[in-house]
């Protein structure tokens, strides 16, 4: 049975909100160390320009990204995580599909964003839907890698 995923921009103090970040920190402490939350603040996202996703089926939360503002024509991706049990089903193409789409509204003209190596999928999926390897842009870590993703804008 295939089940429709509706991803779009909600509250990031929602419960479900609070509960996909507190998992995927968890997750990421355990990958690398430390708390997982990358520097990540909910204000990040509470500021104009910037949005919380969340991805659900029937309802149900599975996933999440976040667009903060980077500069005035770059917005970056954070927070990007989805459920187990639901992975490789398409979730994180539609959050990136709609972080996209607001990018878009928002004015910017491209998304960053960056993954760590011990996430090999993540990084598979941002080629594989047009993100291209660009250098490190934020933290000291030198085995970060770091994407970007040109919107292209249509002529009205």
């Amino acid at each position: 049975m295939t089940h429709i995923v509706h991803a779009a921009a909600e509250d990031i103090r929602s419960e479900d909100s609070l509960l996909l970040i507190k998992e995927l920190s968890e997750e990421l402490g355990l990958l690398y160390g430390g708390d997982g939350t990358a520097g990540f603040q909910l204000s990040d996202v509470e500021v104009p320009r910037a949005a919380f996703i969340v991805a659900r089926i029937d309802g149900y939360p599975v996933g999440c990204g976040a667009l903060r503002p980077f500069d005035e024509t770059s917005v970056e991706v954070k927070r990007m995580y989805t459920r187990n049990g639901y992975r490789r089903k398409g979730i994180a193409q539609a959050i990136l599909a709609e972080a996209e789409r607001l990018a878009n509204e928002l004015g910017y003209t491209n998304l960053k964003l960056q993954t760590g190596p011990l996430q090999p999928e993540a990084a598979a999926l941002y080629e594989r839907v047009g993100y291209y390897r660009i250098p490190v842009f934020s933290g000291n870590w030198d085995r970060v890698l770091a994407y970007q993703k040109d919107l292209v804008h249509e002529k009205v």
